[in-house]
């Protein structure tokens, strides 16, 4: 039993053939769906092999795929293998005939079509399809199927179409408690076990299951902390489980945060778990190496690029929610009138925003006040007001991505409130 809730979902899955089935949004809102299966590793290859040759002798058939994987795709320099699904076929299948060096991906993969029984949760850009009365922490997203019937649509609730199919969305926030019960098929936010953050790499993108990115040995940081008044076993266990990759986490008690150290592969994938000792609880890690001239910066390769692009002083800088640079200060001999023209919002059309304004403990409007929106220039242009009527600092948050701030003129770390 122990060694039944240390393997993870994630290779359950694979050891079944079972395709992971996603839901993503494009720039603009579209949506669309997606499956993964994994590529190869290196260790299956022998030194002398000829992975290019074998690869070619695949032949793979599809259903209800759009975009069919070829032979390459499954190219251990490829951290996964990723096609777009047709949202309206009754079942997908990938199915993969090839030499006996390649039994990790040879066979069937499959999953079920779309039911309006389906939920996924993850973010916007990385939602995968998961069972009932799954535990899912506060923040992240749900994308339920429907068949178009819902009673009323908030403000926090967007309806859209994939396929036939109607897709309810919506954040698990403790104000969409009732929508968890009524949609997210008893999905529960109140007994979620731990938070597993990737540090380094600074640029980790939030989503646990997609692919990080980095050079060849560069160093990871991984902070595991547990709910709290709970002090757990953790322990990283290897994807897929082999005998001695198991480490257990040294203790730090309740609620306390405890750390794990490790680096990129030197080439390929490497993939592990962190996983509470006792519980079917995971989360998945994937870190793929890619060298340092071939790598995109993550708000190009995903957005184009995405930000706030500040003019000052001769001088353009972006602020990227998932870039280098996400804070600047712009002093205060700034006109405030000249703000809006020093400000542009860089970006796909589509993305909603949050924009938080912070005040002075003693202003009115203190300690902050925000606002959503998708036409971000029209707000950008109330920010001399804003600045004028006292605001110290902004944080704008893109949805899902990540935030960037700005604070104007020299103000102490006391003044502003989190």
């Amino acid at each position: 039993m122990v060694d039944d809730l240390r393997t993870s979902d994630i290779e359950k899955q694979e050891s079944a053939r079972q395709i992971r089935t996603y839901i993503g949004e494009e720039p603009g809102g579209r949506l669309r769906l997606f499956g993964v299966v994994p590529s190869t590793e290196w260790e299956q290859f022998g030194v002398a092999a000829d992975v290019e040759a074998l690869l070619q002798e695949c032949t793979i058939s599809t259903n209800g795929v759009i975009h069919p994987p070829t032979g390459r795709s499954f190219h251990p320099s490829e951290p996964e293998v990723l096609f777009e699904l047709d949202p309206d076929a009754a079942e997908f299948t990938v199915t993969v005939d090839g030499p006996d060096h390649l039994e990790s991906i040879v066979g069937e993969w499959s999953a079920d079509g779309l039911s309006a029984s389906d939920i996924f949760v993850g973010d916007q850009t990385r939602a995968r399809r998961t069972h009932s009365k799954r535990q899912i922490k506060l923040g992240e997203w749900v994308y339920a199927v429907t068949d178009g019937s819902v009673d009323t649509l908030g403000e926090e609730m967007s309806l859209d179409t994939l396929g036939e199919w109607k897709i309810l969305a919506f954040p698990a926030r403790e104000d969409t408690t009732e929508l968890l019960d009524t949609y997210g098929a008893n999905l529960r936010t109140d007994e979620y076990g731990f938070e597993a953050d990737v540090i380094l790499p600074a640029e980790a993108h939030p989503t646990a299951d997609k692919p990080i990115e980095s050079p060849p040995g560069s160093t990871v940081l991984i902070g595991v902390t547990p709910a709290e008044e709970q002090d757990p076993m953790f322990e990283i266990v290897s994807i897929p489980k082999r005998k001695g990759d198991t480490v257990e986490l040294t203790p730090t008690g309740p609620g306390n945060t405890r750390f794990y150290r490790t680096r990129v592969p030197q080439q390929g994938s490497k993939r592990v778990s962190v996983h509470q000792r006792n519980s079917s609880r995971h989360r998945l890690i994937h870190l793929h190496a890619v060298e340092a001239e071939d790598r995109q910066p993550l708000a190009e390769s995903m957005y184009g690029d995405l930000g706030l692009e500040i003019n000052q002083d001769g001088q353009s800088v972006l602020l990227s929610p998932i870039g280098e640079i996400q804070s600047t200060t712009i002093e205060s001999s700034v006109t405030p009138a000249t703000l809006p023209e020093m400000i542009d919002y860089v970006g796909p059309e589509g993305i909603e925003l949050e924009i938080k304004a912070h005040f002075p403990l003693d202003h009115p409007e203190a300690p902050s006040f925000s606002r959503s929106t998708k036409d971000i220039e029209s707000d950008l242009g109330n920010i001399g007001n804003w600045v004028m009527q006292g605001c110290i600092a902004i944080d704008v948050t893109f949805e899902g991505i990540g935030s960037v701030s700005i604070t104007f003129g020299e103000q102490s770390s006391e003044e502003v409130k989190p």
